[in-house]
């Protein structure tokens, strides 16, 4: 196995990245920095003098997504002859014997159906799955934390770049399922830490996310996208968060404690509409 990680940034507390990047950085072959928007280099050189010749960094400090962001990390680890990517968010890190021991299972797997492995988030102190030795067989993974074996991209195509920001994980999962009959597996014994989100509490005592209006419109339109794309696949929880916690009580929320109400509001239809009525995630063309 010849692995790189590739971490895709926007606007990072520079202190923070740091850390999460020393988590892994002695683990895997390289690290691939897309910059979405640009980083102190220098700080970084003086954080990882020893090995600053493992970063690569790549993007030029415009915001092109997370499915363009990876694809440039996927095509530049293709091209430099690496067998698997390590995707990670740049909030997440390892422990390293989690993550040696996750790349090791990985290296000794011989199960040619599986497209994509996902390890075990631990969030707000509580991990997601229970622990076990076995290979969990799941529909879908987050994008952090997941290694693909480079092959699966020319079976499946790439990320779909199209969704911009939101479910750009759950669409390729689907999809590398659905046209390539490929699994995705969490091995529940390697655990990343993992932050999701940033709530804030309120003066009425609920807890609110405060998504941009930007955000907002691309969680409500590519999830409605991805349950008209792939129904056998998004499950009635997911299909339930949408409706309930994505459109429903955010708008409440919203209209309670939030700023910038119009164009929030404004948001959630306009993704209702584009997701119900707009064109699918992508042509056939992508995983022929």
């Amino acid at each position: 196995m010849r692995i790189s990680a590739a971490v895709v940034v926007y606007n990072p507390d520079i202190s923070e990245l740091i850390y999460n990047i020393k988590s892994y950085i002695n683990v895997v072959d390289k690290v691939i920095v897309w910059q979405n928007t640009l980083v102190d280099q220098i700080q970084l050189r003086n954080s990882f003098v020893d090995v600053f010749d493992k970063i690569v960094f790549l993007g030029n400090g415009r915001n092109v997504g997370i499915g363009a962001g990876l694809n440039g990390a996927v095509k530049w680890s293709i091209n430099n002859s690496y067998t698997h990517i390590l995707t990670l968010d740049q909030d997440s890190c390892f422990e390293s014997k989690y993550l040696t021991f996750y790349l090791d299972t990985i290296n000794k797997n011989t199960d040619q159906s599986i497209g994509i492995f996902g390890v075990n988030p631990l969030c707000h102190a509580e991990l997601v799955f229970s622990q076990s030795t076995h290979l969990l067989d799941v529909t879908d993974t987050i994008t952090s934390g997941s290694v693909f074996p480079l092959e699966v991209f020319e079976k499946c195509g790439y990320f779909n770049e199209d969704m911009f920001i939101d479910a750009v994980d759950y669409e390729f999962c689907y999809r590398a399922k659905k046209y390539n009959g490929l699994k995705t597996v969490i091995i529940t014994n390697a655990v990343m830490t993992h932050e999701v989100g940033y709530s804030k509490k309120t003066v009425w005592g609920f807890s609110t996310v405060n998504y941009s209006s930007f955000r907002t419109y691309y969680i409500v339109r590519n999830q409605t996208l991805i349950w008209r794309q792939y129904p056998e696949y998004f499950s009635y929880q997911y299909k339930k968060t949408l409706i309930m916690q994505h459109i429903i009580f955010r708008a409440i929320k919203i209209i309670m404690a939030e700023s910038d109400k119009f164009e929030k509001i404004k948001s959630i239809f306009k993704g209702i509409k584009d997701g119900l009525f707009g064109k699918l995630l992508f042509s056939v063309k992508i995983h022929n």
